[in-house]
């Protein structure tokens, strides 16, 4: 069993300022598949992939590592197992895909361009609200309202619960950092609660009907059987999670780099037609996920190491977006980089395999709006401080980040 090469990677500390890329990258490059000990898993240990090789065959075969013990290295409580919540990002195929094709509709691309007004508006809206005061605090008066507006309308939440739901969502996805949680316990109990809303807001949808994908979802689509409000709660938890916190971290990122390299946001402005090719860019080079674990559930052979049915596999995301063997320079950040290579396909942003994420295009959407109207709308912004990181593991983002800008004439 070969250990990893520097010292133990999976420590709070040694996250304080988000993923730390240079230290993964060492890992990477001297042993891209190793054991690491720790306290955590009964095994005392687990195996951390670094290369996007041998993560595409961990993440591609369900059938030896599973993702039903949970994406996190710690094991899940009883009351959060699959067998006791099968929720959608706890399942394996078939399961997995079964209940997937209930709401695989609504987020195809076809779908989601329809409502490219929609999330327009919405963004229009919060620059307003910013734009003449020439300051903000990015993070929570433009990165996060977006997601929240967008996913909370496309599920028929109410402007009220809007808030709560979010609070829920960063108590479980920030459960490692004091400001959002009091530590793991909470971030469980979190996750039954925003189950329970789910539950609720079928419930609701039931006796008050209205156009959302709550109500598509529990009535049924084409030859799809609808769910029960149970399994929506279920579905729930899996959607506002996702829809949250992936575009606001890397909203709040894209911009960073922005304005750490202030020639690529004016070519930006000058030739707005790259914001997509800009919006891949940010998606790999800092990914809001840092890690995905899986659990053998057989016996496997990966790089030559010999992984043992039940321990854990830890598929480190952030390292095969900047994995050397793909990406040239990839620690590089530069929007053209797609006009020379294939960005998109080899990032792993949003997984690879059966777990693939399904608000890719609206999350894809939501970042080419939201920066199509900053770019004509802020000229030269700038970091009043540096920004303030989420104390996190398992999420990579930012808590606050003051910028000043001038308004663009």
């Amino acid at each position: 069993m070969n250990k990893c090469p520097v010292e133990r990677l999976m420590s709070i500390k040694n996250f304080t300022h988000g993923a730390p890329y240079n230290r993964i990258g060492e890992m990477r490059r001297a042993e891209p598949v190793c054991w690491e000990e720790n306290r955590v898993t009964p095994q005392g240990g687990h195996w951390n992939v670094f290369g996007k090789q041998y993560i595409d065959e961990v993440m591609k075969h369900p059938e030896v590592f599973s993702n039903s013990f949970g994406p996190h290295i710690g094991e899940l409580p009883a009351e959060l197992s699959v067998e006791a919540m099968p929720a959608l990002n706890l399942l394996d195929p078939p399961q997995h895909s079964k209940q997937r094709t209930v709401v695989d509709h609504a987020f195809k691309p076809s779908v989601i361009n329809a409502r490219e007004q929609q999330i327009r508006d919405i963004a229009k809206d919060i620059i307003d609200g910013v734009i003449d005061k020439g300051r903000c605090e990015f993070v929570n008066e433009v990165a996060a309202l977006l997601p929240m507006r967008v996913i909370c309308s496309i599920l028929g939440v109410p402007e009220a619960d809007q808030a709560r739901v979010v609070e829920l969502t960063n108590t479980v996805m920030l459960a490692e950092d004091p400001k959002f949680s009091k530590g793991r316990e909470a971030g469980f109990k979190a996750q039954l609660s925003l189950i329970e809303y789910g539950e609720s807001l079928a419930a609701d949808h039931r006796v008050n009907p209205r156009e959302t994908l709550t109500m598509e979802t529990i009535q049924g689509h084409e030859d799809k059987t609808g769910l029960s409000d149970r399994d929506y709660g279920l579905l729930f938890l899996n959607l506002i999670e996702g829809g949250l916190e992936t575009t606001r971290n890397s909203t709040a990122f894209g911009l960073y780099e922005l304005i750490k390299n202030p020639d690529q946001y004016e070519l930006l402005q000058r030739e707005p037609q790259l914001i997509p090719d800009a919006v891949e860019e940010i998606l790999r080079y800092q990914g809001p996920t840092i890690y995905y674990t899986r659990t053998a559930v057989a016996d496997y052979q990966l790089a030559d190491k010999n992984i043992t049915k039940g321990e854990k596999v830890v598929c480190w995301l952030v390292s095969a977006n900047r994995d050397e063997q793909v990406f040239a320079d990839p620690d590089r950040f530069d929007i053209q980089r797609c006009q020379r290579e294939s960005v998109r396909k080899h990032y792993r942003t949003f997984g690879v395999g059966r777990h693939f994420c399904i608000g890719v295009h609206l999350a894809r959407m939501q970042l080419k709006v939201m920066f199509e109207e900053i770019v004509q709308r802020m000229d030269k912004p700038q970091l009043i401080s540096e920004p303030e990181h989420c104390h996190s593991i398992f999420v990579d983002g930012f808590n606050e980040m003051h910028i000043k800008f001038e308004v663009r004439q």
